[in-house]
């Protein structure tokens, strides 16, 4: 199976917009706290965070580009090929559910 494939078969698979606990929502999560990248990577979330949180366009773009680095990361291909790969998987209004799912798993992170 091809790594595009297996990119597809990861988000038809779980409810990630129903179900919060899903591995990849988790491990996104654990991306976004700087457990793949590091204390640089945690700081510079929270700092965009904090600064963007009530604006929608920005928080959609981050966490949409943020999730796009954490495919790629995790199958371990290129940011075009993970987005496409994560596009065709999911119908339009899916990918819009999931993302504000992502920005409220985005904002989690710098609530105190």
């Amino acid at each position: 199976m091809s790594r595009y494939q297996s990119i597809i078969d990861e988000m038809q698979y779980y409810d990630h917009v129903a179900d919060p606990n899903t591995p990849t929502r988790r491990f996104f999560r654990c991306w976004l706290d700087g457990s793949y990248m590091g204390p640089g990577h945690y700081h510079a979330n929270c700092c965009f965070i904090r600064n963007n949180i009530d604006d929608n366009q920005y928080s959609r773009m981050f966490v949409i580009n943020e999730f796009i680095q954490y495919m790629a990361h995790e199958y371990n291909v290129s940011r075009g090929y993970a987005q496409e790969a994560i596009v065709e998987s999911l119908a339009k209004d899916k990918l819009a559910e999931l993302t504000v799912e992502l920005i409220d798993d985005a904002k989690d992170l710098v609530a105190d």
